[in-house]
């Protein structure tokens, strides 16, 4: 939205403002908008299953060449939602699906928990680190946790550059990441196994220079152990979205711990845990896009019951009341309901958990919790507008025991958000997840605003002052309230003042004058289409100009520039009852002067009058008294601005008048 200053258009200048307004910028400007990180938006995974999370909707659909991933696999879109890279851990493949050059024998484990996670380097679009996870089960699955870093030219032709790079072994087939605090760098996060590593978290560094291979490691929890049969290598770790906390399973002891993870140091801290045997064959882990519930999935080994279980973590001790959000009994050779494998959060605010059979055999659908920021039975798994569904269907793809894994942090979206904060921009707002929601209590905290958009989804709101305000959001589904906050700053416009506000602008011909538009981020000026912070006149016309600040908030003020017609009477009387006669001075526009000066003299060459203001004139005396009648001379001095074009331009006018009595 363009906003003109309304002191300084009128006329023409109104009718060049509007075309203005339909005038679109030819150079580029910085979004200040809000844009949800798109990088977790593809998901490939399961047997040719394929999910695209663009506008923040699931479409599924079946992968152009055959995938079979049975459990872990990663993959990484970049900043505009386009696929980059996935993987199993055995081998990375790019958007266009083909494998990367040396991309082939990766020393992961496709059926590790997590196989991989794909880390994008902090400042160079074009690099990726990929960490492969092996199960640790000697003497046969002992290669650990590797980096790979793929190549990505903006010329084409993806290479792997480095590969299988050794950062630990003896690991459980755990592996998370974050964002560090300072929004730039990430931490990867592994987790030993055994007896000697088996209670130690290793948090790895990635930055602009690479990573940094000796980790920050954090010893305390229950230990990851046991003999060769033993699964407690396995099941998943996450980090919350907000990049405080990190949860993970240990499926034979039955146990889940939460901990704090700092995103500044990388250590983890503070552990609470399910008591031993609380939760058998714990397997995927997932928490809420608010970071305020927990979930994970029980997947028995024989015959048992399948459960999904919330955890509140605002609860002093969360372990004390888990719901089983779902459950059902399932028999390992019948034809009962699928197990449940992993957890994953999505772009849309709803968590998908990963169904299969035993034996790895396929299930069409994924199960949808639809609303976990919600407690107990109202986060709706499997239940959208009041019926009960099968989750997602796949479109021909097929799920099995893995989902995508991705860093927390490109999952970090708000609830909801806004865009357009500059005022009087009539102020979108935006429902990450919309699933299940009769009806919608909005509080813009202005109540002098009006609303523009009448949409409880989402609606438009125009702010009656800049300021800072709290806006509430009331959803409502089966007559239950659910209350989310967030801030709005709105901008206040760019003040910006062509020729100290005048309408028009007088300039001597064969000058020049230098409009300033002021010190701003952008600007557009009409009809040149310069984008300099001055342009230099020496013509009639009407000039405009259009600035954006580093809010990319806009205002726009405009200037007719005209030619300033000066003359002087060749005879005055004071005695006139005429004002405009009384007295001897230039008459015209004085606008397009820098400098004016007037001298007059008498038939005798004394100096009778002076003045540097065009506006002031000779009364027709001299040191007090009337002057004779008779005729005089002047002599006008004018200079015009100085400007890049050209120098200052001097004029001189000379001629006699004629003074009446």
């Amino acid at each position: 939205m363009k906003i003109f200053q309304q002191s300084t258009i009128t006329g023409v200048i109104v009718f060049f403002a509007i075309i203005l307004t339909l005038t679109a910028p030819i150079y580029s400007q910085v979004n200040c908008n809000y844009e949800p990180p798109r990088q977790a938006e593809n998901w490939i995974f399961g047997t040719n299953a394929q999910i695209n999370f663009n506008q923040g909707q699931a479409n599924a659909s079946v992968t152009p060449i055959n995938i079979l991933f049975p459990n872990g696999v990663s993959a990484i879109s970049n900043n505009d939602g386009q696929l980059k890279l996935f993987s199993d851990g055995l081998i990375v493949k790019s958007g266009a699906f083909y494998t990367v050059s040396n991309g082939d024998n990766l020393m992961g484990n496709n059926f590790a928990s997590q196989s991989s996670i794909i880390i994008p380097q902090p400042g160079d679009a074009t690099r990726f680190f990929l960490f492969t996870v092996d199960m640790y089960i000697p003497p046969v699955f002992t290669d650990g946790v590797r980096y790979t870093i793929v190549e990505m030219p903006y010329s084409g032709g993806s290479s792997v550059i480095t590969k299988n790079e050794l950062l630990l072994n003896e690991n459980a087939q755990k592996i998370t990441a974050t964002q560090h605090a300072n929004g730039t760098d990430f931490w990867v996060v592994t987790h030993g196994f055994g007896d000697n590593k088996g209670t130690t978290f290793y948090s790895y560094l990635i930055d602009g220079t690479g990573i940094e291979t000796q980790p920050i490691t954090s010893s305390l929890g229950h230990p990851h152990n046991g003999n060769t049969n033993s699964n407690n290598g396995a099941g998943s770790m996450k980090i919350s979205p907000d990049g405080s906390k990190i949860a993970l399973v240990i499926p034979d002891d039955g146990i889940v711990e939460i901990f704090d993870f700092n995103a500044e140091t990388g250590k983890v801290s503070n552990m609470k845990s399910s008591a031993t045997a609380q939760f058998v064959y714990a397997n995927g882990i997932e928490f809420s896009p608010d970071n305020s519930k927990l979930y994970f999935t029980i997947t028995p080994l024989g015959d048992g019951t399948n459960y999904i279980y919330q955890l509140d973590l605002d609860d002093a001790n969360p372990f004390t009341n888990p719901f089983a959000v779902h459950q059902f009994d399932v028999v390992q050779t019948g034809t009962a309901d699928s197990l449940l494998g992993a957890l994953q959060l999505a772009p849309d605010g709803k968590i998908y958990a990963a169904k299969f059979r035993k034996g790895v055999t396929e299930k069409d659908n994924l199960g949808v919790i639809y609303n976990p920021n919600r407690k107990g039975v109202a986060c709706n798994y499997n239940e959208l507008n009041h019926n009960v569904n099968n989750g997602l269907y796949l479109n021909g793809g097929k799920s099995l025991i893995g989902l995508p894994n991705f860093a927390s942090t490109f999952l970090d979206i708000p609830h909801f958000y806004f865009a357009d904060q500059c005022h009087k921009d009539t102020t979108k707002f935006i429902i990450r997840n919309t699933a299940n929601i009769d009806d919608t209590d909005w509080n813009f905290g202005n109540p002098t605003g009006v609303l523009e958009i009448d949409d409880v989804l989402a609606p438009g709101y125009v702010y009656s002052e800049p300021g800072d305000y709290s806006v509430n959001l009331t959803e409502y589904y089966n007559s239950i309230p659910y209350t989310y906050s967030t801030n709005v700053k709105i901008h206040q416009l760019p003040e910006v003042i062509l020729a100290e506000g005048v309408d028009t602008l007088y300039i001597l011909e064969n000058s020049s004058v230098r409009l300033d538009a002021g010190s701003w981020d952008f600007y557009e000026w009409q009809p040149s289409g310069s984008t300099a912070r001055y342009i230099d006149v020496s013509a009639e016309g009407l000039y405009s100009v259009q600035v954006t600040d580093s809010n990319c908030c806009k205002n726009a003020d405009s200037v007719l520039v005209v030619y300033a017609k000066i003359s002087f009477p060749n005879a005055f009387n004071p005695t006139s009852n005429n004002l405009l006669n009384k007295e001897f001075k230039v008459v015209g526009e004085f606008g397009g002067f820098k400098s004016y000066k007037m001298n007059i003299f008498n038939r005798w060459g004394q100096l009778v009058f002076e003045s540097e203001d065009p506006t002031e004139g000779w009364d027709g005396t001299y040191n007090g008294e009337d002057a004779p009648y008779g005729t005089y001379v002047y002599s006008a001095f004018f200079e015009s601005y100085e400007s890049s074009v050209q120098s200052s331009l001097e004029v001189k006018k000379t001629g006699t008048v004629t003074l009446l009595r």
